[in-house]
This record gives structure tokens, sequence and C-alpha cells, in this order.
């Protein structure tokens, strides 16, 4: 029994080293210069595995996406001037289309404008008639 209680105060003693070790180092403040030197050579380091693409693939990458680019123009163009007539069309039609609220007989509209127009001259007259007779 004497060697387990040994045994374990020398486990407990071990975890805590590691443990105070651990604090030490965050402890530690890294040394800023140290850090900027670390992050540009690393930089530098990535910075050597890029391969460039050659001047025949840039032209061709750069064509590709000039014709792309013009197609798609062409096409967002058509689309909007369609849709631009069509919208003049039906602001065309709604111009020159009136709706009467009391017109029964939808086949001949002008009917229902002379109606409208004959209904508010009458209307008028009375109007006119009521302020010459209360003089």
């Amino acid at each position: 029994m004497a060697k387990d209680n040994k045994a374990e105060k020398e486990t407990k003693a071990s975890k805590a080293e590691k443990a105070s070790k651990k604090a030490d180092k965050k402890k530690k403040k890294n040394n800023p210069f140290k850090s900027v030197a670390a992050f540009f050579k690393s930089t530098n380091a990535e910075r050597k595995k890029v391969v460039w693409p050659s001047a025949k693939d840039t032209i061709k990458n750069a064509a590709i996406v000039l014709a792309v680019t013009l197609v798609v123009g062409v096409a967002i163009y058509g689309i909007d001037s369609l849709l631009t007539l069509g919208m003049k069309q039906v602001k065309s039609l709604a111009d020159n289309t009136t709706v009467s609220a009391e017109a029964d007989d939808s086949s001949n509209p002008d009917a229902d404008i002379v109606e409208d127009d004959a209904e508010s001259t009458t209307a008028a007259e009375d109007t006119t008639a009521e302020s010459t007779s209360a003089e």
C-alpha cells in the first residue's frame, strides 16, 4: 500500500508540474517582432508556391470573359427592350380604354361616354337652375 501511495503522489506531482508548465507558457508574451517576421516568412513561402499562367493562357481567358460578357449583355438588352415595348403597349391600351362604373353594355363604349356626359350636363343645369331660382 505504501508503494501505491508513493506512485499516486508521483503522478499527482508530475501532473501538477505539467499544469504549471502550461500556465507558464500561457503567461509568456510573444515578442511581436518575432510574430511579424514569422508571418512574412510564411507569406513568402506561400508566394513561391504560386504558379502563374502563361501569357497565352491569360489572353485566352480574357477573350473568353469578354465574349461571355458581350453575349450576356446582348441578352439582357434584348429582354429589357421586349419588356419595355410590352409595358408601352399596356400603357397605351390603358390610356385608350375608359371604364365607366355605370356601363352595362360593353359592346358600344362610345355610348357610355355620351351618356356620362349627358348626365353630368343635366346635373350641372339642375344646379344652375337651383342657384338662379334661389336668387
